[in-house]
């Protein structure tokens, strides 16, 4: 019995689609923006402004030296701490753990995006959505936490990380959206220059985080 190609080419494609799965939309992801693995072994000095409505805006010097998982933070020229970024431990500088685990995740969890999704145990929805945003095909990929819930969305055609979420209550829809524009090189790796953050479901603008340099 014959078949015919174009019947074998929808075969294929849907097969495909099908196979599709979180991390086949990482790994595509992590190719755009981290085509050399260089994440892992990343030791650099990174350069922020982070500005707020009210003017409040701030100068912040993050080291990051993931071979030894040591973070350094000043910010504003005050020393702010010093943590094995791994465990949260407080090697110097503000003592206050529950703060010093915060301030890690946000600058290396965030600013770490999409690569740390690939940390162990993330814990994936087994399905992959589909958005267009601003008229972009994107694959979404849902990961829930403990104390919240994120979305990511990916250029289908590329991989580049568009923009994500999260919702400490996703029934009342109460979150973030954190919108990604430019993009800056830290080595070889693509990283996101401005993080611009707006409350959920209000859209009210808390503020933009601009990566400036790294060294």
């Amino acid at each position: 019995m014959k078949i015919s190609f174009s019947f074998l080419l929808v075969f294929l494609t849907q097969w495909a689609f099908s196979q599709l799965t979180p991390y086949n939309v990482l790994d595509r992801a992590a190719g755009y923006h981290d085509p050399n693995g260089e994440w892992k072994n990343l030791n650099t000095t990174l350069q922020f402004t982070e500005t707020r409505p009210s003017g409040d805006d701030r100068k912040t010097t993050v080291v990051i030296d993931n071979t030894s998982s040591y973070m350094k933070i000043n910010r504003n020229d005050e020393h702010i701490y010093e943590v094995l970024s791994e465990s949260g431990k407080v090697l110097a500088g503000d003592h206050d753990e529950a703060r010093a685990l915060r301030m890690r995740n946000y600058y290396l969890y965030l600013w770490g995006l999409p690569m740390k999704l690939y940390d162990e145990g993330t814990p994936f929805d087994r399905d992959v959505q589909e958005e267009i945003l601003d008229d972009v095909n994107c694959y979404v990929l849902r990961v829930v936490y403990e104390e919240d819930t994120w979305y990511f969305y990916f250029d289908q055609s590329s991989g580049r990380m568009l923009q994500y979420k999260f919702y400490k209550d996703e029934d009342a829809g109460k979150g973030e959206l954190i919108t990604l524009e430019d993009e800056i090189m830290v080595g070889q790796m693509k990283i996101p220059k401005k993080r611009s953050w707006y409350t959920l479901p209000e859209m009210k603008y808390l503020g933009t985080d601009i990566l400036e340099s790294s060294k």
